[in-house]
């Protein structure tokens, strides 16, 4: 056999260890990374080749009712009762979530104090771990935004809007003295009470013209970081949520990294993006950067072990 006949032999069979062999390396690098694995099964279809990618949870809430509207961007402290106890059911009912959406629909859907005091009860009454944002508006429908853990979010909002981090403390001291590992038990009505508390904290009446007596500049505190709610009589220490107040808000803390059009995406795009991650959650987009769901990154690498072990037999 010449030196030739004898490279053309090992070139192909070289070739086919090539994507093992790069696994089972990644795999011995970052073994000690890899957390607890958990026994669930979700397949998506890859280039014929089936990978297990485990959805995660999603919570959803349709955030308003005929009796007071949408309690993102309205709703005052008094009417914040038992006309919104079928909405905090959503917030009470057992059972743990891994992520919640959060659709700024162009800057109208979400004050900052709503979403301030939803996702702080929501990560510690149902456990949600991320909150992903998109945008929806004219021809968009769920545009990928970024992703923030529930921690990062909290932290980010109190030091920008301190206000909300002391209404929020004060509220709960007088519903829960106990502290908030109660809202993990707590009912509709103590949920219902705890933003009751919060938004009586942050509203005020709004002054709608300057007579005697009243501070000539108080007018003009809507400018001031108050937004006005839609009863035009009632100020709330907040600012509607659009993308750039978002960046300004969260900064360096919204992630972007994601799994683009799984269906069509090959095995080795998907292995790097998948062992790479350091995150419980990725984000799953289609081919126009729409929003779709998260995949569990922890049952994606037990898959991806899987196939590594059985490609090195």
């Amino acid at each position: 056999m010449t030196p030739l006949s004898s490279l053309d032999t090992w070139i192909p069979l070289l070739q086919e260890l090539v994507w093992p062999i790069t696994v089972l390396l990644i795999l011995f690098f970052l073994r000690k990374y890899i957390p607890q694995l958990v026994e669930r099964t979700t397949k998506i279809g890859a280039m014929g080749i089936e990978l297990e990618f485990e959805t995660a949870k999603e919570f959803s809430s349709s955030w308003s009712n005929e009796y007071v509207g949408d309690i993102r961007t309205g709703v005052k402290s008094d009417d914040f009762s038992s006309g919104v106890m079928d909405l905090m059911d959503q917030f009470s009912k057992e059972g743990s979530y891994d992520y919640a959406s959060i659709d700024l629909y162009g800057g109208k859907a979400w004050l900052t104090s709503r979403l301030y005091i939803f996702s702080t009860i929501l990560s510690k009454a149902r456990g949600i771990h991320y909150w992903v944002f998109v945008d929806s508006h004219d021809s968009l429908h769920k545009k990928f935004i970024g992703y923030v853990d529930s921690s990062s979010l909290r932290m980010q909002l109190s030091d920008r809007f301190p206000e909300l981090c002391r209404a929020y403390s004060e509220a709960l001291l007088a519903v829960c003295p106990e502290g908030d590992t109660c809202l993990k038990q707590a009912d509709s009505w103590k949920i219902t009470q705890l933003v009751q508390h919060f938004l009586k904290g942050i509203q005020k009446e709004y002054p709608q013209q300057a007579g005697p007596g009243v501070d000539p500049h108080a007018a003009q505190e809507i400018e001031k970081g108050w937004a006005l709610l839609k009863d035009q009589t009632t100020l709330e220490k907040a600012r509607f949520l659009d993308i750039n107040e978002l960046r300004e808000i969260c900064g360096e803390w919204i992630r972007t990294d994601v799994l683009r059009s799984v269906e069509t995406a090959s095995t080795e795009y998907l292995a790097e993006k998948i062992l790479l991650s350091n995150e419980q959650l990725i984000p799953e987009l289609d081919s126009e950067n729409r929003f779709l769901d998260m995949v569990d990154v922890v049952q994606a690498k037990k898959a991806l072990i899987k196939k590594g072990r059985d490609a090195a037999k």
